[in-house]
């Protein structure tokens, strides 16, 4: 196997406590600024998408290159986005609506205000997709249910396949963690949550757990054969041993979600940047969140057993 550092050895754990602090710092960072702006959070929260606010989602292909500018002063409340190949001349425009009976409505003043206000540039085709408050509502429970069942069922096979509920446990406490720091993120460059950035938040949870299982598995064979070493010494070696795996797969994952979210054009640019901010807090809550969090809890078991 390729070997990007010879035989390391950092201090990975030694840490931990500034790196645990710092995580706290920006979740409830987040979670503050999400409650004091509406943002996801409470009721009538704002920073969804229409799959989960409800409203009506138009694509309209232009007869020249269209200029976002001005169909955004003839739509003011609406979100305006260039959609798929530019070269197409189709622009992206969601519209929220709290009234169920006026999406259809909502849809015609649209085009009617783009036509009066931008003459220059007539609208050739258009397509719109409509969805209801109430549908909405229950897309985005669905959405937080589904997260929770994957964190649950993660932990029962975690604790099952290492022997211990602590070590699904840290995992899931990892999962739990990119998940809120990367919504933290989210809330604060203004991105809103649509069936995209639920599937990426999805993704990393599938693929941050990964991560940690290699580390914990390799800590586990570690110790078969070094019982009477500190815990905290064992997990270190494990996550020294696994660091070059750890830097090949994360890095060019890396690579590949960057390069979508810098060429995937607007659609997908969300997922692109949810992923980016994803792999790298799974890959730091792997080493500063997980293993930190198996380390303290077996202590508190020694210290309660009055063991030294």
């Amino acid at each position: 196997m390729l070997e990007i550092l010879k035989n390391p050895n950092f201090d990975f754990l030694g840490k931990s406590k500034i790196f645990i602090s710092l995580s706290l710092l920006v979740i409830f960072s987040g979670l503050g600024f999400m409650l004091s702006q509406g943002v996801y959070l409470g009721s009538g929260a704002k920073g969804y998408g229409v799959e989960f606010s409800g409203g009506t989602q138009l694509i309209l292909h232009f007869q020249n290159t269209p200029e976002n500018d001005k169909i955004r002063a003839a739509v003011p409340d609406a979100t305006i986005q260039t959609y798929d190949d530019p070269a197409k001349n189709q622009v992206l425009v969601r519209i929220a609506a709290a009234d169920e009976g006026a999406l259809d409505q909502a849809a015609n003043n649209a085009k009617a205000a783009i036509a009066a206000k931008y003459p220059e540039n007539p609208i050739l085709e258009s397509s719109s997709e409509i969805v209801g408050p109430t549908v909405g509502a229950d897309l985005r429970q669905k959405a937080i249910q589904l997260t929770v069942w994957g964190l649950v069922f993660q932990l029962l096979y975690i604790a099952w396949r290492f022997g211990g509920a602590i070590w699904g446990a840290a995992a899931t406490i990892a999962v739990l963690h990119d998940v809120l720091v990367t919504l933290a993120v989210l809330a604060f460059t203004k991105y809103e949550i649509t069936l995209n950035i639920i599937a990426a938040l999805l993704t990393l949870v599938g693929y941050s757990v990964n991560d940690t299982i290699v580390i914990f598995d390799r800590a586990r064979e570690n110790l078969r054969g070094k019982k009477k070493e500190p815990l905290a010494k064992i997990l270190n070696d494990a996550l020294n041993q696994t660091l070059t795996r750890t830097l090949i797969s994360n890095g060019t994952t890396f690579l590949a979600v960057l390069g979508l979210f810098l060429f995937g054009g607007e659609v997908l640019r969300g997922f692109g940047f949810t992923m980016v901010i994803g792999i790298l807090v799974g890959t730091y809550s792997t080493v500063y969140i997980a293993s930190p969090v198996v380390v303290w809890w077996e202590n508190r078991k020694a210290a309660k057993a009055g063991v030294v």
